[in-house]
């Protein structure tokens, strides 16, 4: 009864109304902060421009949370440093890479979620308008490039030859797994 018990929380945790929910509070938690502590061409900077990618972001961690056992370490190892340089790149220049649009894209190829890839795509959207229409910037499409080819080699690595981080095993591993 008590796994029973775990697997229902579990399930209502994930649920795409949690998640959304969850995403959609926390950017608005963020804009709240923003308009009470900053005011003037920042704060309608960070309202327009930061504060949306909060939604798909939540929904990525809460995507990368459901699916942890079943990532791979190669997974994990292209997922961590991709989002601290996108995270980076917020506050740090990066020639030719626009961080929102690194991080959108992987999302957007490498979740399964709906809530994520759905969100990941309308900000994804409206980042490109921004950066194309408005800022004539044309970051948007290294930073779509770099996060494509970093979604491929994710999915080349989600290999049945490779544990997850967990330690538990994907699939047999011929030569290796095989009793004797």
């Amino acid at each position: 009864m008590k796994h029973v018990s775990r697997r229902v929380r579990r399930i209502k945790l994930f649920h795409p109304v949690v998640v959304l929910g969850t995403a959609v509070l926390a950017a608005l938690a963020a804009a709240a902060i923003v308009t009470i502590v900053l005011e003037g061409e920042l704060e309608w900077f960070l309202l327009y421009y930061s504060v949306p990618i909060g939604v798909p972001f939540v929904a990525f961690l809460f995507d990368r949370a459901e699916r942890r056992a079943t990532l791979t370490r190669g997974q994990w190892l292209i997922d961590v440093p991709l989002v601290g340089l996108a995270l980076t790149r917020a506050v740090v220049p990066v020639p030719l890479i626009s961080g929102h649009a690194l991080f959108l894209a992987y999302a957007l190829l490498t979740t399964r979620s709906r809530v994520a890839r759905w969100t990941a795509a309308a900000v994804l959207l409206q980042v490109a308008y921004v950066k194309i229409v408005l800022w004539h910037d044309p970051t948007l499409f290294g930073g779509a490039l770099l996060g494509a080819a970093a979604a491929w080699a994710f999915g080349r690595l989600a290999s049945v030859f490779d544990p997850p981080a967990s330690g538990g095993v994907v699939g047999s591993r011929p030569g290796i797994d095989e009793k004797a």
